[in-house]
């Protein structure tokens, strides 16, 4: 079953400007309560939200929160966490979303998955298990909830895998992932293959056939450029020569 953590929360009237600045320099935490369409503008205990909330995870946690309105009027909410802000510097919360839900509604949460065991593929076959589902995404009612789903891999051999249809689920639960999708599996691990001596020495021959190539096509061309100047000296000299005849035909 999943944890249920009993929080209290004040209910708050203003919305933003600068009032969540002030709820936190008091050594409080904003927070909002959403459901059936509508919003609740909250603030928590920060000491008692980070004690409640260390070590959970947020999807798994039934939250009974007692909501204290104007002149003291206290109501009873069931909520599941939906998301939690965290300052990155100072490591405290900066603010808590709730969902409100029923006790009689069924709800479509992610539940975390954990292996049990050793895979004697891993521990005799040098294979990896490769974790592809961390969260199932399950049906149920609150009292059902799972915190969490154990799968034993142990029996686990190299190639084989344990799907989402294989999986054990508490009694109420249902899983909406595809049955065919793996959850573990064994693998092993993937090796390079180190180049061979002949493919070395192919590969170290390749440029200088290109080489070759290229001098023989450079030297060609050269010889061909050397052919084409030959030629026209000689129609240079005839030329001259012409011109020089010309005068004694008079």
């Amino acid at each position: 079953m999943a944890k249920r953590l009993g929080i209290k929360a004040k209910v708050r009237a203003e919305i933003g400007g600068r009032r969540p600045h002030r709820i936190r320099a008091s050594g409080r935490v904003p927070a909002v309560l959403y459901g059936a369409g509508s919003s609740q503008a909250l603030e928590l205990n920060g000491r008692e939200i980070a004690e409640a909330l260390h070590g959970a995870s947020s999807e798994s946690v039934l939250i009974d929160l007692t909501l204290e309105g104007e002149g003291g009027v206290t109501t009873k909410k069931m909520a599941l966490i939906r998301e939690v802000q965290h300052d990155p510097l100072r490591d405290t919360i900066e603010h808590v979303d709730f969902h409100a839900i029923e006790e009689n509604k069924k709800l479509r949460v992610e539940v975390p998955v954990h292996e049990l065991g050793e895979a004697v593929g891993v521990r005799t076959g040098g294979g990896i298990l490769d974790h592809n589902l961390r969260t199932l995404r399950v049906e149920c009612l609150p009292k059902d909830l799972p915190e969490r789903i154990d799968v034993d891999v142990s029996a686990l051999e190299v190639g084989q895998a344990i799907h989402v249809g294989e999986v054990k689920l508490p009694a109420g639960v249902t899983v909406l992932n595809t049955k065919e999708l793996p959850v573990f599996m064994v693998l092993l691990p993937k090796v390079e293959e180190a180049p061979t001596p002949e493919g070395a020495a192919a590969a170290a021959a390749e440029p200088e056939v290109i080489r070759q190539k290229k001098e023989g096509e450079e030297a060609g061309a050269t010889a061909e450029k050397g052919d084409k100047g030959d030629k026209k000296e000689p129609a240079k000299a005839e030329a001259k020569e012409g011109a020089k005849k010309e005068p004694a035909k008079k």
